[in-house]
């Protein structure tokens, strides 16, 4: 079902922001985001240390529809030390994701991938988002994911506190026998049942992304917006 045609006109301009990565509180990569109507982009540069140890600079970009956010098709190029690769995949009138032209994979018309649901995530408020199951698609992985809402809670951007919606973000992935994987860190352990995902989002319009927190069983990965950079 699609959610909210009006929603289509609440986020017509481009959005770009900047998030820092951390990781045992070490500046691990920078994170470019550019948003409008019916894409999402991410440019993804690893600093300090981490660039000297693994060098890495990924691209993604979704396209999605303006209404319920399903994908339409999307995109990457990694560049990880010495291993670089591309994958791109479309949806084709006959309802299958098409990767690189060849490989086709069953969705439904309503189908969402990671990128296309962070973007939802900065339009809708939670009562379009919370404990909704979303059809979802993972590079040939299928399955579902959803918000849950945990609280209303103030976030200190180091400019100011931000009242913000808390949600964790689940993935169950129930089908992966098509599994198109790559050595890509970001979308291979994403989907892991090992982690888990939390999202900061200001309740006030425009909506964004504050805070993520990624967290294993030894550490967490945080994602924080950086104010004075963005553009």
């Amino acid at each position: 079902m699609r959610l909210y045609i009006t929603y289509i006109f609440l986020f017509y301009e481009v959005c770009a922001q900047q998030y820092s990565i951390s990781v045992f509180g070490f500046h691990a990569s920078d994170v470019n985001i550019i948003q409008d109507s019916t894409s999402i982009e991410f440019q993804v540069q690893t600093r300090g240390i981490f660039d000297l140890i693994w060098p890495t600079n990924n691209y993604y970009k979704a396209k999605f529809e303006p209404d319920d956010f399903s994908i339409k098709s999307w995109e990457k190029t990694i560049n990880q030390g010495l291993y670089k690769t591309s994958i791109s995949g479309i949806i084709n009138s006959d309802g299958h994701m098409v990767y690189n032209k060849k490989e086709k994979i069953g969705v439904s018309n309503d189908t969402h991938n990671i990128f296309s649901l962070l973007a939802m995530v900065n339009i809708f408020d939670k009562k379009n988002l919370d404990t909704k199951w979303f059809e979802y698609e993972h590079e040939g992985n299928l399955g579902k994911a959803r918000f849950i809402w945990a609280d209303s809670s103030n976030v200190w951007t180091l400019q100011d506190s931000l009242l913000c919606d808390h949600y964790r973000f689940d993935i169950q992935i129930v089908d992966s026998t098509k599994n198109m994987k790559t050595k890509d860190y970001f979308m291979n352990n994403i989907t892991s049942t090992d982690i888990i995902r939390e999202l900061w989002v200001t309740k006030s319009k425009p909506r964004k992304i504050i805070l993520a927190k990624v967290t294993n069983n030894f550490f967490s990965v945080w994602a924080r917006i950086q104010i004075d950079k963005e553009l």
